[in-house]
């Protein structure tokens, strides 16, 4: 089909993009004229105006209606939202627009507007001086070389195309799946143009800067939309370039980041690889830091853009987002996991849990959910990374993790000091690998773990890697904490194992009571030991009259009198409380309180060796189950317990009589 002015200018007519050369001045006007003059002619047509109240009423009202109406364009005047730029105030920026201007074949230095967006376009004045608008982003961060083959490129393109030239590749690039005759037409236009810009900067040069500005369009799109984009509703963003060039120089996004491939007919011109890295280091951009009222003004016409029409609310106020707290990080968070399980969902047929996107991503998948994020390119290696993200967010940020700092979102502290890369963890799951955190629950309401993590820090911090216990069981008391593990009864573990005995029997760290009272149930003698007063105080009132002896005793530091001396030990998750240099001297503490022709009994979480885990608890590994075979016990039976995500140990031991 063959491109002509009439049929560009029918596509603008029918498609309403004519409305792209009305200045918003004049619809500014227009809108004013037309809101005034309805109200004019409702009084006219009912006569009211003869009433002077009747005329003040909708005076006001229409006056009001034009308020808005002003309120709501002027913020989308072109002048507003890409100001000029003083060249005197950027000297290399006017040497690489001056040197591009002359390779065109212009003789004047053009002016220069500054975009919000990571684009560059070249056109003329009225008057047929060129003019160029060229993006914040790309003058902070491209590679000087790379925004003078852009520069050249489209002041070729003010000076070579005509309108219609220039809006039928617009289109074309805007909304290609749609104008596929409009891509042929322009074909030899672009293929012209593209040849001109190597012939002056060089092939390898054209090849490189092509794979820049992709690149570095689409990093700038994902760190609006994962930085900016949650909280928009807030106001302008202060340091919305500020921190895009953190996430380059200091963070190495560049390096991560994989751009959306060009057109077709640009593959082969620019020898396209999408496993080839695109950025090995970080550019030096023609701007080295970012103008502050430049910013600030950009930044609010990057929230006008997220919100829409309507822009910014009335109350809506600046703000920076290094400074947004870490809870409303964790809703962001919640708010994606919801969105992924919903996809999820939508893919099975059925409501998705946790578990299920897993199993996609380790499938491979992840890239047939359908929500927001595959949308748009993003430094994550696989769409399973994207997808399995959000879910290990929230797992860990409901145990009390935060990031580390505000633009390294996918990095977590937890309360004990241990830091953990989402990324990495994804790429654990993705790959059927065990990753060390239950997924699966419910993930509403309190997280039960939160009080045992806070205290378990704030303890470790003071050098005590025991005395958490006393003050979790203290608080539970109060209400003010919960004791994750007080289920009110016996381990099922336990209660399918025991059989009656006789004799003596120890239950380590007894907490609350309930499996000494099985112990003492089956016909043992049975001393229950806690390190927390207030854990034996709370079990003697929940058992007034049972025959265990409670006693506060400390497993790194026992009596003397207990070593060998009992038939029965009971071990159930008090190890894997402690932190992990604790647990080789507490592991050989527990096998010396067992006598000859006794049994030990440990039932723990489990998980692999060298296996991460968030903390508190420490799951023991298989050397650390096999560790307890010490100081004369013999190994008996070691069971690997698995379901789903849940990896528990049941194992016994016997010292020879």
């Amino acid at each position: 089909m063959r491109l002509t002015r009439w049929r560009v200018l029918w596509i603008l007519l029918t498609r309403n993009f004519l409305s792209c050369f009305l200045p918003e001045w004049g619809k500014i006007v227009i809108g004013v004229v037309a809101i005034l003059g309805f109200g004019a002619g409702l009084l006219l047509a009912s006569e009211a105006y003869r009433s002077l109240e009747a005329v003040l009423i909708v005076a006001a009202a229409f006056g009001a209606c034009a308020f808005a109406f002003v309120a709501d364009r002027l913020p989308r005047r072109f002048p507003w939202r890409c100001p000029v730029l003083s060249l005197d105030d950027q000297p290399r920026l006017r040497e690489l627009v001056a040197d591009a201007a002359r390779l065109a074949g212009f003789d004047t230095v053009p002016k220069v507007r500054v975009s919000a967006w990571a684009e560059i376009r070249g056109g003329r004045t009225k008057r047929g001086k060129p003019i160029v608008l060229v993006g914040l982003p790309l003058l902070l961060a491209a590679d000087e070389a790379d925004l003078h083959t852009f520069l050249v490129r489209e002041l070729l393109i003010s000076k070579r195309w005509r309108w219609h030239e220039s809006w039928a590749v617009h289109l074309f690039m805007a909304h290609h799946p749609d104008w596929s005759w409009l891509g042929e037409a322009t074909a030899s236009l672009r293929r012209a143009l593209w040849d001109e810009t190597r012939s002056i900067v060089g092939s390898e040069r054209f090849a490189a800067s092509v794979r820049a500005e992709l690149l570095l369009a689409g990093a700038f799109g994902w760190h609006v939309s994962r930085y900016v984009g949650p909280f928009s509703r807030k106001g302008g963003a202060l340091d919305a370039y500020e921190s895009f060039l953190w996430k380059i120089q200091r963070d190495g996004l560049l390096t991560r980041a994989r751009p959306e491939p060009p057109f077709p007919d640009a593959v082969e011109l620019i020898d396209w690889d999408a496993a080839q890295p695109v950025a090995d280091g970080v550019p030096a951009g023609v701007m080295s830091r970012v103008p502050g009222k430049l910013a600030n003004r950009l930044g609010k016409v990057i929230t006008h853009k997220l919100l829409g029409r309507g822009g910014l609310a009335l109350g809506a106020r600046p703000y920076r987002i290094a400074d947004i707290p870490a809870e409303e990080w964790a809703q962001v968070g919640e708010y994606q996991r919801e969105q992924v399980l919903e996809a999820a969902s939508k893919l099975l047929d059925r409501q998705a849990t946790d578990l299920d996107v897993v199993e996609l991503a380790v499938a491979g998948r992840a890239g047939e959910l359908d929500w927001w994020h595959n949308e748009q390119p993003c430094p994550h290696p696989t769409p399973g990374v994207c997808a399995l993200l959000p879910l290990f967010d929230v797992a860990l940020r409901r145990k009390g993790y935060v990031h580390e700092h505000t633009f390294t979102q996918r990095e977590l502290v937890g309360p004990l000091g241990d830091r953990i890369n989402l990324v990495e963890l994804a790429a654990k799951a993705e790959r059927g690998e065990p990753y060390g955190i239950l997924l699966g629950g419910l993930m509403t309401g309190r997280d039960p773990d939160a009080d045992a993590i806070r205290l378990a820090g704030e303890s470790l911090a003071q050098g005590d890697p025991t005395g958490w216990f006393e003050r979790l069981y203290a608080e539970s008391a109060t209400g003010d904490a919960i004791v994750p593990w007080d289920s009110r009864s016996p381990h099922p573990l336990l209660v399918e194992w025991a059989r009656a005995g006789q004799g003596r029997a120890l239950v380590v760290g007894a907490g609350l009571g309930d499996d000494a009272e099985h112990v003492a149930g089956l016909g043992y003698e049975t001393v229950a030991f806690d390190v927390s007063e207030s854990a034996v105080r709370l079990a003697e009132e929940r058992f007034p009259g049972s025959e265990v002896r409670y006693q506060a005793a400390d497993l790194l530091d026992p009596p003397g009198e207990w070593r060998q001396a009992f038939d029965l030990v009971v071990e159930i998750m008090t190890v894997q409380a402690l932190p992990e240099p604790l647990h080789a001297r507490a592991i050989a503490a527990v096998a010396e309180f067992v006598r000859p022709g006794g049994t030990l009994l440990v039932i723990a979480s489990g998980r692999e060796e060298g296996g991460r885990a968030f903390a508190p608890p420490w799951p023991l590994t298989p050397s650390e189950i096999a560790a307890f075979a010490a100081g004369g016990l013999e190994k008996g039976r070691v069971e690997d317990l698995r379901d789903g995500e849940r990896h528990r140990w049941r194992a016994t031991f016997h010292r020879p009589a």
